[in-house]
């Protein structure tokens, strides 16, 4: 991986740094699992992409618009006036789906583990994971984590638009430029620690942005990477039912969502054709229907 690193420093007025973490990774080997979220102290285009984009420049911090989202234990709530999301709301596909051989549906049991994240698994002949990952949404940079799967690097990052939007992509490799200046503030990787950092308020991303270069485990030869999106003003169809809640507890479930149709029309389509990555939960799911 590069280990060029561009940081950006500006003032920052009136900025605000947004809690959250998705869940844990999938299937890489010793990847970890969807686990409450532990906070460590910060350190002092158009829809339905289909050909691989090319890297964007390091992103300027600039400041957020204020507002700032919590969860307090049990709901998720903005201080400050949110903007609204647009409608409908669409996407930028994260990743050409020419290069996706089956999809991890989001909202289902992987192993002994709910993942709430979806993914993309890309397991052609000749795979070797470079492959451009681009931002689906303007969204601020809250959380990341570098660790090691296996005794392979990994890259976990959360972004939050404004709106109430969260998303968040795990099992990166090697970064854009635009991430590489965020991850030179992470600590170092530890082996199965994915625990997140608060990522200091300001950096940015743009729909279509590229984010990372690389995904998975080369060494494994394992390809995959994951994709999860929450939807942080209401909760979804099973999280307003009290008896799923207590099973499926914390800051994510319930506000997880399916994001296969929040894509362009076309590649909505294409997403639904592919086979389900799991051999055994395949495409069931408590989001996607």
């Amino acid at each position: 991986m590069s280990r060029s690193l561009r940081v950006t420093v500006v003032v920052l007025i009136g900025s605000a740094a947004f809690a959250g973490c998705g869940g844990g990774g999938s299937s890489s080997p010793t990847a970890p699992s969807e686990t409450p979220t532990t906070t460590a102290p910060a350190p002092t285009t158009p829809d339905g992409t289909t050909t691989d984009p090319s890297p964007s420049p390091s992103p300027t911090p600039t400041p957020t618009m204020g507002v700032i989202w919590r969860f307090d234990g049990s709901d998720w709530s903005a201080t400050g006036t949110p903007p609204s999301c647009p409608e409908p709301l669409r996407f930028t596909t994260p990743v050409a789906l020419f290069r996706v051989t089956s999809m991890l549906y989001p909202g289902q049991y992987r192993g002994a583990d709910y993942k709430v994240h979806g993914g993309f698994r890309l397991d052609g002949s000749g795979e070797t994971g470079v492959v451009n990952v681009v931002a689906p949404m303007d969204a601020t940079i809250t959380r990341g984590s570098r660790y090691l799967g296996g005794g392979e690097l990994a890259y976990l990052f959360e972004f939050v638009n404004d709106c109430g939007i969260m998303y968040r992509f795990d099992h990166l490799l090697d970064l854009a430029p635009s991430l590489e200046s965020v991850a030179s503030l992470l600590p170092p990787a530890r082996e199965g620690d994915s625990r997140t950092t608060d990522i200091p308020s300001g950096f940015t991303v743009r729909a279509g942005d590229v984010v990372a270069t690389s995904i998975g485990f080369p060494m494994a030869g394992n390809f995959f990477f994951d994709w999860g999106v929450y939807d942080l003003r209401q909760r979804n169809t099973p999280g307003q039912n009290a008896a799923w809640q207590a099973t499926h507890p914390g800051e994510f479930a319930a506000w997880g969502i399916c994001w296969f149709d929040n894509l362009s029309p076309g590649d909505a389509a294409t997403v639904r054709s592919l086979p389900a990555a799991d051999g055994g939960s395949g495409s069931t799911s408590d989001y996607c229907f």
